[in-house]
């Protein structure tokens, strides 16, 4: 599902049918990322609401909030698969499906912070990765240190504020040598908030604690 919305994200790269279609099957992972975990939904008013549960459900709602303004501006601009229903000429339309769509990309990657712990700890006891030893501690913060660095270089570069605040730029193909440049620049922008979400969960749980 990342490796999708990565390639979606970049429209010079992939056909205006390939990258609907592709909305469209990342529309369809997200809805069954949503089924498969249903019982969150159910259990969002139980037990007690901290700040990092309020945090995380916020993120979690938003989210689909996103994705659903994504779909119906999608809709509104489509040039294939809803060709019938466009109105691809209404510049403000373009422009909210790109906001919403950016939005979308960086709670994902908040969401992923957030349960990073629950997505990575059963690798690490698989591969028998010992999480406390000092070379693990060292190696990890050197690779969040240069992932958020070249994340926030990234994010300039690409020019993701412009994108978030309807500011209508130019898009930066000049920038982008090929599709495996923009999916590197772009893995590291949702890296950048993955490691920065997570490391601020970890202190509020220290704190807590």
């Amino acid at each position: 599902m990342i490796l999708c919305i990565l390639v979606v994200m970049n429209y010079r790269f992939i056909t205006n049918t390939i990258h609907e279609m592709l909305g469209l099957f990342t529309l369809l992972l997200f809805i069954m990322h949503n089924t498969l975990n249903r019982r969150w939904y159910t259990a969002i008013s139980k037990g007690k609401m901290d700040l990092l549960r309020i945090l995380k459900a916020f993120t979690n709602l938003l989210l689909c909030v996103m994705m659903v303004l994504v779909v119906i501006t999608g809709v509104l601009i489509s040039q294939t698969v809803f060709a019938s229903l466009s109105l691809s000429d209404n510049i403000l339309i373009h422009e909210l499906h790109i906001l919403f769509a950016y939005s979308g990309f960086i709670l994902i990657a908040i969401h992923l912070g957030f349960h990073w712990n629950e997505l990575f700890g059963k690798l690490y006891h698989l591969l028998k990765i010992d999480r406390t030893s000092s070379s693990f501690i060292l190696l990890s913060r050197l690779a969040s240190l240069f992932i958020i660095s070249y994340g926030i270089y990234a994010s300039f570069t690409r020019q993701i504020g412009s994108k978030l605040f309807l500011q209508h730029v130019v898009t930066d193909w000049a920038a982008t040598p090929s599709l495996i440049g923009f999916i590197v620049d772009y893995a590291a922008i949702m890296g950048c908030y993955v490691a920065i979400t997570y490391y601020l969960t970890q202190l509020v749980q220290k704190i807590r604690s």
